[in-house]
């Protein structure tokens, strides 16, 4: 199978998609000018086959009430990698969870309703998950972007450091 290498036009759907994923390819086309809705869509059809893109919600963990949010730095013993992210991946609670290189093995982010909801998620879900060593968590004071887009923390912090110059 010959993969798909993307274009300026495709980089163009994928950063207006980015900012908002229910976008029509009729909307998309004259936002970018000079190119057909048909166009657009073929494009759109394209990344979604080559699987360059995923279209769906991000729910809001804040709006559904889980107001604290962490990253968790998890440290797994050898060879038990792929077993801890699997029983790891089953809960809502996780946001992501990605394999990484150095002293930690896994991180993730955590979204909770309270601090002792994460204290007890650290603890006794993930610290005593099988072939887990060491969790590590990194509350998150403000978020700044997410998923590739501005928060209102970060407008807001622009929007301040803008009139601070002037």
């Amino acid at each position: 199978m010959q993969r798909y290498e993307p274009d300026d036009l495709d980089r163009s759907v994928i950063a207006l998609l980015t900012e908002d994923g229910r976008l029509s390819a009729s909307e998309i086309a004259g936002k970018i000018g000079g190119v057909s809705e048909r166009t657009v869509r073929n494009r759109i059809t394209a990344l979604l086959q080559s699987k360059m893109i995923v279209i769906g919600a991000i729910p809001d963990p804040t709006a559904m009430g889980r107001d604290v949010q962490a990253d968790v730095m998890i440290e797994v013993e050898p060879g038990r990698v792929e077993e801890v992210a699997i029983a790891l991946g089953e809960y809502d609670e996780v946001g992501y969870l990605a394999a990484t290189g150095g002293r930690f093995n896994l991180t993730g982010s955590l979204f909770v309703e309270t601090h002792a909801a994460l204290l007890d998620f650290c603890e006794n879900i993930i610290g005593r998950t099988p072939g887990v060593r060491k969790v590590e968590p990194w509350v998150i004071l403000r978020m700044y972007k997410a998923f590739g887009t501005r928060t209102t923390a970060l407008n807001e912090a622009t929007e301040k450091a803008g009139k601070k110059s002037t």
